[in-house]
């Protein structure tokens, strides 16, 4: 499955935020979104996730144009910065039955997807305890479980690790990897560099436009200037040079 930006602008009142956007993306594949604060990344996640809609252009599910929002949020599942602010039920397991409810699955169906979704994420042994009780690590990946069992073909996390300890990011990314080998799509926005890796594609926004899309390598070598430092440890690491 693929999904597609084709000429896609937006704004805010009178600001373009996102200027003719057109990428593509295939599950299976992570797709990492870098730029400076204010460059449209967190606009370009909702719109993948079907929150927001195109102030011009289109969105297409494997070349269809889609006419119903609601096909592309069953597709791509939104997790937001905040995990808190997605936290709805009185026990982690209610919590990621939350939608599957409102879905009208049939119970026996709900309660598997739940206990699959949990143990992904390694929440299993939690799911009769109050989501607020759980530590930060703990509830982002409560919020990718909630978003999992939806069974999106797509994952798009922004900013996943922001508040979290050094422990806690490394558990975040290693599901995150997970999921990709699962054949998830997973598109990140992250500031914490240093603890990203399989990335297939990177993809530059700068002032609403995509100035850049590629390898990481090709991105460093090209705009060395835009890649944080601990990034380009990683891009000499996946590509085995050697770093003095």
């Amino acid at each position: 499955m693929k999904v597609s930006f084709l000429n896609v602008w937006f704004k805010y009142d009178t600001t373009w935020v996102l200027k003719d956007v057109s990428l593509e993306f295939e599950n299976g594949k992570m797709y990492l979104i870098l730029g400076e604060n204010g460059s449209g990344k967190s606009t370009f996640l909702k719109i993948m996730s079907g929150i927001l809609r195109p102030s011009k252009g289109e969105i297409l599910i494997d070349d269809e144009p889609v006419k119903d929002v609601w096909e592309l949020r069953k597709r791509v599942g939104y997790v937001f910065q905040v995990p808190s602010s997605q936290i709805v039920g009185s026990t982690v397991e209610e919590d990621v039955a939350f939608a599957l409810e409102n879905m009208g699955l049939p119970r026996s169906k709900m309660v598997e997807r739940v206990e699959w979704a949990l143990s992904v994420v390694g929440l299993s042994d939690f799911k009769k305890e109050d989501p607020l009780n759980l530590s930060g690590g703990q509830k982002q990946r409560l919020a990718i479980a909630s978003i999992l069992a939806m069974s999106p073909d797509f994952l798009a996390l922004d900013e996943p690790t922001s508040m979290l300890d050094p422990e806690s990011k490394k558990e975040i990314m290693e599901v995150i990897k997970h999921l990709k080998k699962e054949g998830k799509g997973i598109i990140l926005v992250t500031h914490d560099l240093e603890y990203v890796e399989g990335i297939d594609e990177a993809i530059l926004l700068e002032n609403g436009n995509v100035s850049f899309e590629g390898t990481l390598l090709n991105l460093f070598k090209m705009r060395p200037n835009s890649i944080d430092v601990p990034l380009k440890y990683g891009v000499l690491l996946e590509c085995g040079k050697k770093i003095d």
